[in-house]
């Protein structure tokens, strides 16, 4: 319900959901949301499970939404598959400033890439 509702959102810009257990589900939903929201600056999903399903299908929106700012995806247990998107998405001209993907389950040589990759944006924190 809320992820619908964020796709008509026109006034809504800082959305914090941190620490509720959403999961995959409902972080796909999210993304999905995202798509097409274009007035919503910072989200933060801290905390909730997501993991990687979620933290690929986030990259992809990002793609598309030129509006987002902030996202917070600490401490989600997500793995080398978000990372790769994570990693394609930093090499897209996307809106993003800052993107907390720290206390996650990524590789060392996955942190590496990310900070390698980010290290002439300073968009991404592992």
């Amino acid at each position: 319900a809320l992820a619908e509702g964020l796709k008509t959102n026109t006034k809504l810009q800082r959305l914090d959901l941190s620490r509720n257990r959403l999961g995959d589900v409902a972080g796909k939903a999210l993304a999905e949301a995202l798509k097409v929201n274009k007035t919503l600056l910072v989200l933060n999903l801290a905390n909730n499970g997501l993991g990687d399903e979620a933290g690929k299908a986030l990259m992809e929106a990002l793609k598309t939404n030129m509006a987002l700012q902030r996202l917070d995806l600490a401490d989600n247990g997500l793995g080398d598959e978000a990372g790769k998107a994570i990693l394609e998405a930093l090499n897209m001209d996307i809106a993003l400033e800052r993107l907390d993907a720290s206390g996650n389950r990524f590789s060392d040589g996955m942190k590496e890439a990310l900070r390698q990759a980010d290290e002439d944006k300073d968009v991404v924190r592992v």
